[in-house]
């Protein structure tokens, strides 16, 4: 039970974590959207060399993935997470100056170390260390800073675009990382809850000894690996990581090919609808199966991203894209490392989650390339929306036959 009279501290780390997701990760990655027509008319790139931008982050984030995994298992969340916002908060202010190309390359990739750095895999751990009973609903809260950073960092940097251009946007995005985020995690974050004396949930380290509870399902690295469940979840996070790379890419452009005048509002709104996807499928999560919940959320992908065949001929149906996309959005990437923690325990799984990053960068990186190369070659986004679909239909009934893993027994001799 958590000290009586007291906020339990790991709330505290839910809102920090929360502000970390909002401007840190969000302003280097759900912006990308928003620099894709400024910065083509300004250079005269193709969309595809300018996707080809994220296509790299996002490699390089999966790639670094179980580095940072290990990184947090050895150095701890908080020295890795200051690490990140120094970094993203640099290549963030120096893409304000770019004037090649291959400059825009090149700070992608220190771009990309920061984005790992600050993302889901030390978030998402630190979470997992702090809460057992609540992790469900701790998870959707932390997650609905991606949502929320996502709607309100595209929104703000709209603006700023259209105010001053889209060097100073990066610039101020920059700024940012110094002087919110980074300052948060010195401030608040602690490492696990042993370091003040508790345990999970806010029992005390005394309490928890007395009752020696029993400790849950646990797998290492080498024992995850040799199982087919592993390969299933990590097989839904490329099916996920291929829409999401080619929406965050590609959404504003692809709503306004598709007839939708305020794309910049619509893809917002979509983002700030994913806060009800976390929200609401985090605390589902905690008294209902993750599994049937992620089946839910494949069925939202498939009624929103089908809504937008229609928008050409019914302008309101980008209202069902927002809701049923923006809520499956958020819902999949809360549900996916409860899920992970579920079938294979939270002792390592920051490596887990880190391994599961380098599986993330195959959707991700291809899903933004996809995109881009279609509309190249056929002017329009219409067979990568039907695409879409399809993964989603596929990812559905991957979903229902991911099953319990078992540890490989030695016989006894």
């Amino acid at each position: 039970m958590e000290n009586e009279g007291k906020i339990f501290y790991g709330w505290w780390i839910v809102t920090a974590v929360f502000i970390v997701l909002f401007a840190g990760l969000c302003s280097g990655f759900y912006t990308v959207s928003v620099f894709l027509e400024p910065l083509q008319k300004t250079f005269g790139w193709s969309r595809t060399e300018i996707s080809l931008g994220f296509t790299i982050a996002a490699l390089l984030v999966g790639l670094c993935s179980p580095l940072v995994g290990l990184a947090v298992s050895k150095l701890g969340v908080k020295k890795v997470l200051s690490f990140g916002s120094i970094v993203m908060g640099l290549a963030l202010i120096m893409l304000g100056f770019i004037q090649q190309l291959w400059q825009y390359y090149a700070l992608f990739v220190v771009l990309a170390v920061g984005l790992a750095c600050v993302g889901l895999v030390p978030c998402q751990t630190i979470i997992s260390f702090w809460f057992e009973k609540r992790r469900g609903t701790a998870m959707g809260i932390i997650m609905t800073g991606i949502g929320l950073g996502g709607m309100v960092m595209v929104f703000l940097t709209s603006m700023a675009v259209d105010a001053f251009d889209w060097r100073w946007a990066y610039r101020l995005l920059g700024a940012v990382q110094f002087i919110i985020v980074l300052p948060v995690v010195l401030v608040v974050i602690k490492d696990k809850p042993e370091d003040i004396g508790l345990k999970q949930d806010g029992v005390s380290a005394l309490t928890a000894s007395m009752e020696e509870s029993p400790k849950g399902i646990s797998f290492t690295v080498g024992e995850a690996v040799k199982t087919l469940p592993f390969y299933l979840i990590c097989l839904l996070m490329v099916f996920y990581s291929v829409i999401v790379g080619g929406m965050t890419q590609h959404a504003i452009a692809l709503l306004r090919a598709s007839g939708v005048a305020e794309a910049n509002l619509f893809w917002s709104l979509a983002l700030g609808a994913s806060v009800i996807g976390r929200l609401l499928f985090g605390a589902l999560a905690d008294r209902f199966s993750k599994k049937g919940l992620i089946i839910v959320t494949w069925i939202f992908h498939i009624i929103g991203l089908g809504a937008i065949l229609f928008l050409v001929h019914t302008s309101s149906f980008v209202w069902v894209f927002v809701g049923f996309y923006g809520v499956a959005l958020g819902a999949f990437g809360t549900l996916f490392p409860l899920f992970l923690g579920e079938r294979f325990g939270v002792e390592h799984f920051s490596k887990l989650i880190g391994i599961a990053g380098l599986f993330q960068i195959i959707g991700l990186a291809g899903g933004a390339l996809l995109l881009g190369k279609i509309f190249d070659s056929t002017g329009a986004y219409t067979f990568a929306v039907q695409i879409s679909i399809i993964i989603s239909v596929i990812a559905a009934f991957v979903t229902m036959i991911v099953g319990q893993p078992k540890k490989e027994t030695v016989p006894l001799s």
